[in-house]
């Protein structure tokens, strides 16, 4: 055996049976990696514990009380101080979606010592150094900790310590070899050539893919409104094909197609992103502002995968409708958004049969509040902020985490897109959540619809006069 061979290496789905394979499965997935990572397949080896280990491991992470980026600050530190590569390769993706910037991953090798740190950050890493040094913590710093962490915080940060330093020491004897696709998006390189047309690329969720793909070697044609940021955002794209294209237009979404399949030479992907969100009640809102939302939310994507539909038709095409969580759980205020996005699922579902001879695929993309444009602007209103919806349905995430989903679902083909990962758990129980979520609304709905009657919520994009 030589020295960096695994002594356990990772196991097949027959050596680590059906039910871990599946599970795994379904951690890859939700995760949006490429491949199963190593510490899974390898644990997996001793089948029964495997799955008793992923139920602790989980309420420590993700289903913790500290905040992520708390959590992963601590696994990262952890890592560093007991030299597993390993854990740190993995949870510095981890970290990067759980809101730490690179300078704070690179700071966290130097430890509480470095520049930038909050006190409460500062605390986390003089703590992590000293159970990992002492296996005990002083009475000075425990009474520091106290001023900033709950009994439940502190127990769990002890345990969240001792478990990744355990893990650490069983990578490190068992020799488990680093994953190939860790610290770089799966499927990386496998992009270049793709022919892409991406709808509402002038800023948001678009601009950002637009970057992304143009970045892994695919070609594109960007279409939307505001030409001046449309132009930019293709100018950093290799100067790709910009077209103004209002959605709600049939005849322009058809020019638009025809132009990027000549520009291109065929069509190999089309993302239906094009968007608008607004706050309305249903009782007193705005009736225009509904019929736009879903003029360019449902129309335009319709035109959209219509028009494209033909040119994708072949075995390496792929079209992703840009859905929400909204389509699955309906808030209030997002009537017109909920409705729409909910037409959107049913129509790429719809697609997706009729391709399926083709050997086309069709994605949608489930997204949670995401940091972009729409959600600062159409979503952070007044009435809003009365809402007492809580807990993960109401925290934004880093726009890269979306991005990564969508890189990996464009790469291979998925059917389902989501981002951050939990989305992917309350989608086949949506009328379960939906209850839970009729109730958590109810404190403080009726003072919100007041306000959401008299307050001035515009959509996200101006919309130049109907065509």
């Amino acid at each position: 055996m030589t020295a960096g061979e695994p002594r356990i290496g990772p196991g097949t789905p027959s050596e680590i049976g059906r039910v871990n394979a599946l599970i795994i499965w379904l951690i890859t997935r939700i995760g949006g990696v490429g491949r199963p990572p190593n510490v899974f397949t390898t644990l997996a080896r001793h089948r029964s514990l495997f799955r008793r280990w992923l139920i602790f491991a989980g309420g420590l992470m993700p289903g913790g009380t500290l905040p992520r980026a708390d959590t992963e600050l601590v696994i990262l530190r952890v890592a560093h101080v007991t030299g597993c590569e390993y854990e740190w390769h993995h949870h510095e993706r981890l970290g990067r979606a759980a809101g730490l910037s690179a300078k704070q991953i690179e700071s966290i090798r130097d430890g509480a010592s470095a520049e930038g740190w909050s006190p409460r950050q500062s605390l986390l890493l003089r703590a992590t150094d000293e159970l990992h040094e002492r296996r005990d913590l002083s009475d000075e710093l425990w009474n520091e900790l106290r001023s900033e962490l709950s009994d439940r915080k502190l127990i769990e940060l002890c345990l969240l310590v001792g478990h990744y330093e355990m893990l650490a020491m069983t990578l490190a004897s068992l020799r488990v070899a680093p994953d190939p696709t860790d610290g770089a998006p799966a499927g990386a390189g496998r992009l270049a050539g793709r022919r892409v047309l991406i709808t509402g690329a002038a800023r948001g969720i678009g601009a950002a893919t637009a970057r992304r793909l143009h970045a892994r070697g695919a070609r594109l044609v960007l279409a939307g409104l505001e030409p001046e940021l449309l132009t930019e955002v293709a100018a950093e794209c290799g100067d790709a094909l910009a077209l103004e294209c209002d959605v709600r237009d049939r005849e322009q979404v058809e020019t638009v197609v025809q132009a990027a399949v000549d520009h291109l030479g065929g069509l190999d992907v089309v993302i239906a992103n094009a968007g608008v969100g607004a706050q309305l009640p249903i009782l007193g809102g705005d009736p225009t502002v509904f019929e736009r939302t879903l003029e360019v939310n449902l129309l335009g994507v319709y035109y959209t995968l219509r028009a494209a539909a033909p040119h994708i038709a072949h075995r390496r095409g792929y079209a992703l409708a840009i859905s929400s969580l909204a389509a699955a759980v309906h808030p209030p205020l997002l009537g017109a958004y909920s409705a729409a996005k909910a037409g959107v699922e049913a129509l790429a579902d719809a697609m997706r049969i009729e391709l399926a001879s083709s050997g086309a695929r069709v994605g949608v993309a489930y997204f949670a509040e995401l940091d972009t444009d729409m959600t600062s602007r159409g979503f952070g209103t007044e009435a809003a902020k009365r809402l007492t919806v809580g807990g993960p349905f109401r925290r934004v995430t880093p726009l890269k985490v979306g991005i990564d989903a969508i890189e990996h679902g464009v790469t291979v083909r998925a059917r389902r897109v989501v981002a951050p990962g939990w989305v992917a758990a309350v989608l086949p129980i949506r009328m379960l959540a939906q209850r839970v979520l009729d109730q958590a609304a109810r404190l403080g709905l009726d003072q919100a619809l007041e306000i959401a009657r008299q307050e001035n919520a515009p959509l996200t994009t101006t919309l130049p006069p109907k065509p």
